[in-house]
């Protein structure tokens, strides 16, 4: 029963976006009935796009449906005028056209991409149309654009009106999960290994292996800019705070980035480590993981925590306890991580009290719509292509009604498939939600649709199967099959003003959406096939070039684009040795980069001699030189590795010398930077030789005593 527990116990915020979609629905129809729009139905469907339980996402999105339908319809009367005279140029010019826009689509990220998508499908929706009678084109453009429009207002008025600021709740909630998961973080911290479970029954909590944990604690510290952007759509409050909130965002970014560091370089440690400075942490940070909102304990906590940090390592340097490189490590990293989570907070109490940013500022470029893989999206826009290619050409040598349908819905699934990495999964779930609403699509059209008399009968006849479907889009992992089967119902059960899909219209739709997904299904796996471990490692090689050009520029965008190609590895394909090893590897890049621009830095603050900063120039040329080209080899890396260790000894002691106390603090920092990139390639190398098998333990260089 569980797995049907979205059906038969749904949460109350699953209920409310499935009424949503049904008001939504319901006034969209109405209104394209009574406006006497061409195509009723396309409204239906329209909105069956749209709806997202997230009103301010809505918003943004219907805004760029509008717009990438404005571009299709110009595009669309464009190819007419110049090609209505021959199917097979036109489809040629059709096919190009679509394919740049699948090109695109993959390039980019979010309502950018979704521009791109509807720019590409719609002209072929119109341009397929229209064909029969070129004389109609701008008429068909004209109907599809109001029909979307129409949509659009509705699906977001409808959401904004029964749901105000549910994007701007759902946001807080988050930045409460995500410090809580930080304050459980910083428990994780302290412990000592030999106090986890055996190797052999290590979890996803062991301190040896905190790959897995660190992923989850990304991502949902990334989510919050994810959700933060739209929150001003359905609570215009919110904009006077959104810099605020961005720049939290980025400070718990930043503190996932220093716990990630320090977490895996003490795993490298057994019961040698000296973790008291972080010991020194654990009442606040248990404070944050129980109650992130009560921010004036947790500024006192922190700021205490701080003290006794400092007053530790005061005292043992009057007892003259002579310190390693790794004690420096702990006590710099621990001091960082204190200073900035009361930072943290502080931030997070304006918000909650409503101060801060007080006007509304130029909204910068979110670093998610950067352009990703040139290699990828060209690998998809071939398979696209030619997919297209074969639909089109039958096409245009069959005079076959299915046949529109089907390239309309070759448009459909080639450009959503360049938006996912797994082709047969989303042909997977094509087919199991176009199965579902074919079921309810024939009990509809034949049984219950004869009996309808009205507009009130056709919604109680329309709205049961919405609202199911509406409940399995609010469920992650049937979203896609619950959006997928409302389309294709509203496709197949043809709601239009004077219009009821016959027996035989509907098998013709059927069979053109069948086709359809075979083609495109074959298209994806047989042209230029790249297996999950080759992704991987594209993706990997990607993730090293951002650590190349990493030491200059904005800390935010290294940060956001980094951890976003972390996410994106596809890791959950390959459930292997690679599955532990890449996560590790990509850890390793990050933390790489984070610690190396650190170095750059504090180095120069400190003003260490000149063969000290030539020796930071030359291991920075180097570090940049290693991953400029993807992967280097192993004992390159190490080798890289030993050096770096060495330069952090030698800053370390010059930078113990060094007056006054400020200038020694960037120098001991700047050491600690050094010692944590050596770490961080010590980190890399392994995962690179655990991936082909060989065990290897951590030389001389990566433990300092």
């Amino acid at each position: 029963m569980s797995r049907l527990a979205w059906l038969f116990a749904p949460s109350a915020e699953n209920v409310s976006f499935a009424i949503r979609c049904c008001v939504s629905i319901a006034l969209a129809l109405y209104l394209a009935f009574r406006l006497q729009l061409d195509n009723a139905y396309w409204v239906f469907i329209n909105v069956a796009i749209l709806i997202q339980p997230l009103p301010g996402f809505l918003v943004v999105r219907g805004f760029a449906r509008l717009l990438g339908t404005f571009v299709a319809g110009a595009v669309s009367i464009a190819l007419i005028a110049a090609f209505a005279q021959s199917y097979m140029l036109f489809s040629v010019a059709l096919v190009g056209w679509v394919s740049l826009m699948v090109f695109c689509a993959s390039l980019f990220r979010n309502n950018l991409s979704y521009g791109f998508v509807l720019a590409g499908y719609v002209t072929m929706i119109v341009g397929v149309r229209a064909m029969s009678d070129p004389a109609t084109v701008f008429s068909v453009a004209v109907a599809r654009t109001a029909e979307t429009a129409l949509a659009a207002v509705v699906a977001a008025f409808v959401s904004v009106l029964l749901a105000p600021g549910t994007t701007a709740r759902k946001y807080l909630a988050a930045r409460v999960a995500a410090l809580r998961a930080i304050g459980t973080q910083f428990g994780r911290l302290k412990r000592d290994p030999d106090e986890a479970p055996a190797a052999a029954g290590a979890g996803e909590d062991d301190p040896r292996s905190p790959h897995p944990d660190l992923h989850r604690l990304v991502e949902t510290t990334l989510s919050l800019e994810q959700t933060r952007r739209y929150a001003r759509y359905d609570e215009p409050r919110f904009a006077e705070h959104d810099r605020l909130a961005r720049r939290l965002d980025y400070e718990l970014l930043a503190l996932v980035s220093a716990m990630a560091s320090l977490q895996v370089y003490l795993a490298k440690f057994g019961q040698g480590v000296d973790r008291r400075p972080l010991q020194a942490l654990d009442e606040a940070a248990d404070l944050m993981a129980r109650d992130p909102d009560d921010t004036g304990a947790l500024r006192r906590a922190f700021g205490q925590a701080y003290t006794r940090i400092l007053e530790t390592a005061r005292a043992d340097r009057a007892n003259d306890r002579r310190r390693s490189l790794v004690d420096w490590v702990v006590i710099s990293r621990a001091l960082d991580l204190a200073s900035r989570m009361r930072a943290a907070v502080v931030k997070h109490e304006m918000l909650l009290t409503e101060r801060g940013a007080g006007r509304r500022t130029r909204r910068s470029r979110p670093e998610f719509a950067v352009p990703v893989s040139v290699r990828e999206s060209l690998r998809t826009t071939a398979r696209a292509a030619v997919a297209m290619g074969i639909g089109a050409a039958i096409w245009a040598t069959h005079a076959e009604p299915a046949l529109n349908g089907m390239m309309v819905l070759m448009a459909v699934l080639t450009t959503l498939f360049a938006l996912g990495d797994n082709p047969v999964g989303g042909a997977r779930g094509f087919g199991v939600g176009a199965a579902c609403a074919g079921v309810a699509a024939f009990v509809v059209n034949f049984v219950l649709l004869p009996a309808v008399n009205g507009y009130v009968m056709l919604m109680v006849v329309l709205l049961p199967f919405v609202f199911v479907a509406a409940l399995a889009m609010a469920t992650p992992r049937l979203a896609l099959v619950g959006r997928i089967s409302l389309v294709t119902f509203g496709l197949l059960v043809h709601p239009d003003n004077n219009a009821r899909q016959d027996f035989v219209s509907f098998a013709e739709a059927l069979i053109g959406a069948e086709l359809a997904v075979f083609l495109a299904l074959a298209a994806f796996t047989l042209i230029l096939p790249v297996s999950s471990r080759g992704l991987l490692r594209e993706r990997l090689a990607g993730m090293f070039g951002e650590l190349a050009r990493g030491f200059t520029g904005s800390r935010e965008r290294f940060e956001t684009r980094v951890y976003d190609r972390l996410l994106r590895l596809p890791v959950a394909a390959d459930r292997g040795e690679t599955h532990v090893s890449a996560r590790q590897a990509a850890f390793a890049a990050v933390n790489m980069g984070l610690e190396a621009r650190s170095l750059r830095v504090l180095a120069a603050r400190a003003g260490f001699d000149e063969p000290t900063r030539a020796g930071v120039r030359t291991a920075l040329a180097e570090l940049e030189r290693l991953f400029a080209h993807g992967y280097p080899a192993v004992e390159r890396v190490f080798e890289v590795q030993a050096k770096t260790n060495a330069l952090a000894r030698r800053m370390l002691d010059e930078a113990v010398t060094f007056t006054p106390r400020r200038r020694m603090r960037h120098g001991v920092r700047a050491a600690v930077a050094a010692e944590l990139v050596a770490a961080a390639l010590a980190d890399y190398g392994l995962a690179r030789e655990n991936a082909d098998g060989t065990a290897i333990r951590l030389g001389e260089a990566d433990v300092v005593s």
